[in-house]
């Protein structure tokens, strides 16, 4: 059996980094921590969020992309993510059970694994798959999962990850602890919604 774990808000806690790099960017910004992350948990992209509430126009959102991909995983910012409470014992518990794997979006994959490894997650996975911006996880994981069944899982925070896990024929599992809440994950119909991986079980 395989699991399959997205990084950011999945295995790890960046909702920090996400927002100290919006709020780095837009020096006008007054948003609090909770209401950046309110509109995020409710589909608003950076984007929609910059027109709305700062009246951007498609040249100044374009700058704040650029500049956003180029900071959002240098080692300043991503020194700002943590490990959430429980993942140790959780993924020890998981290894034992299936297989682990990494899929994550992230540009950099030499820096993912640098963190993984300085917050100690690194050694419960079998591989670790960085699109790197040039190819998709449906890609990484047809090319790099091994013995797939009807028995594998996909755990995220996003849609996108939903999306991924059903593409793939794969038991979906959404989590709440990254960027999207409750409501607006449900839309994208997975198999199971928990409020962190650490709550997720095999033997249940």
């Amino acid at each position: 059996m395989n699991i399959v774990f997205d990084l950011d808000g999945t295995l790890l806690d960046s909702k920090a980094r996400l927002y100290e790099l919006f709020q780095h960017l837009v020096p006008s910004s007054l948003l609090s921590y909770k209401q950046y992350w309110e509109l995020k948990g409710n589909k608003f992209t950076n984007q929609i969020i910059l027109a709305e509430r700062f009246a951007y126009d498609n040249e100044a959102t374009a700058a704040f992309v650029k500049d956003w991909m180029q900071l959002i995983e240098t080692p300043e910012f991503l020194a700002l993510d943590s490990n959430f409470s429980g993942m140790h014992d959780a993924l020890s518990r998981l290894r034992e059970q299936a297989d682990l794997y990494v899929c994550t979006a992230r540009q950099d994959r030499a820096a993912a694994l640098d963190q993984l490894e300085r917050l100690g997650l690194l050694e419960y996975f079998g591989q670790v798959l960085v699109t790197e911006q040039r190819t998709t996880k449906e890609t990484l994981i047809a090319l790099h999962v091994e013995g797939r069944t009807d028995m594998d899982w996909m755990l995220g925070d996003t849609g996108k990850d939903v999306q991924a896990g059903k593409a793939m024929d794969m038991n979906t599992c959404a989590v709440l602890s990254g960027f999207m809440n409750a409501s607006s994950l449900r839309a994208y119909k997975p198999d199971l919604i928990l409020e962190s991986a650490t709550d997720f079980r095999l033997d249940e």
